[in-house]
């Protein structure tokens, strides 16, 4: 499989707010993927490094 793809940002409509992004297929099948569906993640701008850090939630 894969560690890295090229996925792509969405918005629902021009008013909605909230944005999704899609993960490659071949990502979110690697075995190594460290997320479940459904699971809440923690989303962070990095504006040192222009990048989006998307982690699990700390229990």
């Amino acid at each position: 499989m894969s560690r890295e793809g090229t996925g792509k940002l969405i918005q629902i409509s021009k008013r909605a707010r909230t944005r999704y992004v899609s993960i490659p297929a071949d990502v979110a099948g690697d075995d190594r993927f460290p997320f479940e569906t459904g699971e809440e993640v923690m989303v962070t701008i990095d504006t040192d490094n222009n990048r989006m850090i998307i982690s699990k939630v700390k229990e």
